[in-house]
């Protein structure tokens, strides 16, 4: 039988950071069973409420109890750092050698059943595995993986702790539709079975078997009921339209390529394993397309054949900007006409000491991640530098903090990155794509941790942006709404291959 007795307790919690007031009395109670979503804007505070309640930050005032055994799964995995990777350069991924030794994904597994105390149990007969569909995941090694297979590692990691209380940070970004509908049905079987849980997610996210759901504005708790009653409040604050603005701070049009992307017979492989097969795709100038499919489809590996960062494009038939891949290009030339985002880029700007334009070997006296604004960050764009940045110009600085006063975020330019919350160092991360007027955006799972109202600024400033300035984007998403309208053309992979390529209305 499930008491009713509160496990979890927060009186008046109230938490300061760097004498900025995160989260004020904070009130709230939780059940063995009971089941809490928590949303609100970026910056609201909703990570934050979760680490107090995981006890992994300490109010400032108030009180809080919590005796349940808990799991806090946050947004951003350590895999890297797991692996022992944590200061190689952005490219590492696709550039493992035979004498190199990388952790396997059972190899993780493996370390977690013996911190667990059950070292004799066998990675191979994990049921989680099925659950999850990440069998075939047993061949790989953890710096392999692709944002949304990271997840689900991520979330069997955090089942297999056994918790009474599991917390999750955003779990359904980065999944597929079909994903987030097996973790939304196991997630329901566990609160079934007694598992409580707490679940960070945005308004249309929250899944349909939660009991109560809490909106943060400002730190504190502006609503709390079920979610009928959550969903029937409006708490719309639409952005301003920045058409003007924007055309403004981006000047002059980019420069004119025919061709921006050509692949003909396109193959690539990983140790012996085919990850694109036979790839063929066209990118005109001034075309927006959508590339899709399930995790592990192989999108990650045919945008780092763009972007430069995997050697195997050199051979391959491959055309960026109008010249053959080899033909004498740097890779400068190549990231210098490139705007782009990832959930892995992210995760290089939270980690190390950052690197210089992603290559290995460079010294450098810019300065390193700890250390970045998010201003910034933003000009670190206009010299492709991942977690560094070098001495900017008045210029520089001019223009990036034009962008932040269009997207209202003036209040973080002094504020390091680091500091910032998941939602606001997304948006920070997008503006430095868009920052230098690239001739090509390539923009993979932009709206990650972003709230509701930003997803539709961003998607009518892309609209606006691609339409009037003929920039040509490359656009990746697990979800249909959040692809901008300019998006008219679809590639759709599945297991390495092309199984869809034509208009966005035939696919």
């Amino acid at each position: 039988m499930i008491s009713d007795y509160p496990k979890l307790r927060l009186e008046k919690a109230s938490l300061l950071y760097k004498s900025t007031q995160v989260l004020k009395d904070i009130s709230l109670e939780l059940t063995p069973g009971e089941s809490l979503a928590i949303i609100g804007e970026s910056g609201s505070g909703k990570t934050s409420l979760a680490k107090l309640i995981s006890q992994s930050a300490y109010p400032t005032s108030g009180e809080v109890e919590n005796s349940f055994r808990t799991v806090f799964v946050s947004q951003q995995d350590h895999f890297s750092e797991i692996a022992g990777l944590a200061s190689t350069y952005y490219s590492k991924r696709y550039e493992f050698h035979d004498y190199e030794n990388p952790m396997t994904v059972p190899g993780f597994l493996q370390q977690l059943f013996k911190r667990l105390g059950n070292e004799q149990r066998s990675v191979a007969e994990l049921e989680l595995l099925d659950t999850f569909k990440v069998r075939y995941l047993l061949d790989r090694n953890l710096m392999q993986l692709s944002n949304g297979e990271r997840k689900r590692l991520q979330l069997i990691a955090a089942i297999l702790e056994e918790p009474e209380l599991l917390i999750m940070d955003q779990p359904f970004t980065g999944l597929d539709l079909a994903a987030r509908v097996q973790l939304s049905e196991l997630l329901r079987q566990l609160n079934k079975e007694g598992l409580s849980l707490v679940i960070i997610c945005g308004k249309r996210e929250i899944p349909d078997f939660i009991d109560r759901v809490v909106l943060l504005k400002d730190g504190q708790i502006a609503l709390e009921g079920n979610p009928q009653q959550i969903s029937a409040s409006n708490q719309r604050n639409p952005m301003i339209n920045s058409a003007i603005a924007v055309d403004a701070i981006l000047g002059q049009e980019p420069e004119y390529f025919e061709t921006i992307i050509s692949m003909k017979d396109v193959n690539v492989q990983m140790r012996g394993n085919p990850i694109l097969i036979d790839i063929n795709w066209e990118v005109k100038q001034g075309e927006c397309w959508a590339l899709l499919g399930h995790n592990g489809a192989g999108k990650s590996t045919l945008l780092s054949m763009v972007t430069a960062d995997n050697p195997q494009g050199y051979t391959n038939d491959l055309i960026l900007f109008d010249r053959k891949r080899g033909s004498g290009e740097s890779i400068w030339d190549i990231k210098s006409r490139i705007g782009y985002l990832s959930p892995e880029l992210h995760l290089y700007f939270m980690r190390g000491k950052g690197v210089l334009s992603s290559v290995p070997g460079i010294s450098t006296d810019a300065k390193p991640y700890s250390t970045l604004s998010c201003l910034d960050v933003i000009i670190s764009g206009y010299l492709d530098e991942i977690g560094t940045v070098s001495p900017s110009t008045p210029h520089q600085r001019a223009v990036a903090y034009s962008w932040l006063e269009m997207v209202r975020l003036t209040k973080l330019e002094n504020t390091l990155f680091l500091d910032a919350s998941l939602g606001e160092q997304r948006v920070i991360l997008l503006l430095r794509a868009l920052i230098k007027a690239p001739a090509l955006l390539i923009l993979d799972e932009p709206c990650q941790g972003m709230d509701a109202d930003q997803i539709d600024y961003f998607k009518g400033l892309l609209d606006h942006i691609c339409s009037s300035k003929h920039i040509t984007m490359v656009y990746v998403s697990h979800q249909a709404d959040e692809i901008p309208e300019c998006v008219q053309k679809v590639l759709v992979l599945e297991k390495g291959k092309v199984i869809e390529n034509g208009p966005r209305k035939k696919v």
